[in-house]
């Protein structure tokens, strides 16, 4: 039986993460006679047990502290075991360590990584790859967004760090640009595009903690003749980051769906990171922006906006992003999702990693980045999107084949590795 290790993604709080995660699990899986097993390495082990239960998918912790703990070490133990034959005492580590030693290969799904200004994941970035790399098990970073590699330490530690994975593939131009720059020896790195182009809800492998229907009816039936449905998915990430700023992001986002609601128009207001019952956990946690948001609507805007909470999954999500006919995010898959469906979308972004897709759609006029941009802007911004709202739509609709393609060639070097043609 062939086994593959995932780590940098989780089933539970981020759902653009778990969006990666099924898509890289169905993926692989269809690609193989029989069924491949799969480790996830998660840092939520025990909510992602309780939402996945699948004969081939098995947890194991990749908790910060387990990893510094356990898994490293025990993976150096492993090494030192093989290399002297002292097969019994490798027999006695746990078993996370004895799945990712046999596993055939490690793919990291982390979103973003050895990125210039977020040093404290820096020791995390480099900790999850380490005992992979330990154990000689060939690593592959999956379609994700890399660099600047400006400052000193993050340069020194991903430059050692990368070379060491057989393949990292970058998620665009930019992002391919400071790979070049930083392992411009190297030929292991290439382009593709995110796992999520290639979602789909039936790959969704966590249970349904919560029914959509009765609110997903409400909300194709709500929109009246002439107006448009509008879906605004603001972040968490962004909020905090703003609030250092010293602006108000969740006052940014209830005036927009005030002036959409002036136009005429109706909101579906969704997160794309949910962690129920955890409320006053805002990490990998967008229920808490979204309650806030909603306090500060008026009568009239709260009448013309339809808010889903709770623990929704991607594909929860994902339906109700088919549903609406433009949408407004500040999270990176649900922008992902929304070009996936052919829907234009403006973001409010913090990152390079937004304008790198957007550009692959002709949609790079489409962000707006949440430290430069005036509530002006922001609604001209919005305003261009209506108003061109087909011409974008078709913009998208012809990019995507291209981007699939690209996406599907990630998946198809590490199904080389796994067979043993690598």
């Amino acid at each position: 039986m062939k086994e593959v290790s995932i780590i940098g993604a989780t089933f539970y709080g981020n759902r653009g993460a778990e969006a990666m995660l099924c898509t890289t699990i169905c993926e692989l899986d269809s690609r193989f006679e029989q069924p491949c097993q799969f480790h996830v390495y998660s840092y939520y082990p025990e909510k992602d047990v309780s939402l996945v239960d699948r004969p081939n998918v098995r947890i194991f912790s990749c908790e910060p502290l387990y990893l510094v703990a356990v898994l490293i070490p025990c993976a150096l133990l492993h090494r030192l075991f093989s290399l002297i034959n002292a097969n019994r005492l490798a027999s006695v580590l746990p078993q996370s360590v004895k799945a990712l030693a046999r596993s055939d290969i490690m793919i990291c799904l982390a979103g973003v990584s050895f990125v210039d200004g977020r040093a404290k994941f820096l020791p995390f970035n480099i900790c999850t790859l380490l005992p992979a790399i330990l154990l000689d098990v060939p690593v592959v970073k999956f379609s994700q967004a890399l660099g600047p590699f400006e400052r000193f330490f993050n340069r020194i530690m991903a430059g050692q760090v990368l070379k060491r994975c057989a393949r990292v593939f970058t998620r665009g131009e930019r992002t391919h640009r400071h790979i070049e720059d930083l392992l411009s020896r190297q030929s292991n790195y290439q382009r593709a595009d995110d796992t999520v182009f290639l979602f789909r809800p039936s790959y969704c492998l966590s249970k349904s903690m919560i029914t959509l229907s009765e609110k997903l009816l409400k909300l194709k039936s709500c929109k009246p003749k002439d107006a448009l449905l509008i879906g605004v998915c603001p972040s968490a990430v962004v909020a905090q980051r703003a609030r250092a700023q010293g602006w108000d992001y969740p006052q940014r986002i209830a005036n927009i769906i005030e002036v959409l609601s002036d136009q005429g128009h109706r909101v579906s207001l969704y997160p794309n990171a949910t962690r129920d019952g955890e409320i006053k956990k805002t990490h990998n946690n967008d229920l808490p922006l979204l309650d806030d948001i909603e306090e500060r609507l008026s009568k009239k805007s709260r009448s013309n906006t339809i808010v889903f909470t709770g623990p929704l999954n991607a594909s929860q999500i994902y339906e109700v992003i088919q549903c609406c006919d433009l949408h407004v995010t500040s999270r990176f898959h649900a922008m992902i999702a929304a070009l996936g469906c052919g829907i234009p979308v403006m973001v409010i972004g913090w990152s390079h990693k937004y304008l790198e897709v957007l550009q692959e759609f002709n949609q790079q006029d489409m962000v707006i980045d949440y430290q430069q941009g005036s509530m002006t802007e922001t609604l001209a911004l919005l305003d261009q999107l209506q108003s061109t709202r087909e011409t974008r739509r078709l913009q998208i609709v012809k990019g995507l084949s291209k981007v699939r393609a690209s996406s599907k060639e990630q998946f198809d070097f590490a199904e080389s590795i796994i067979r043993g043609a690598i």
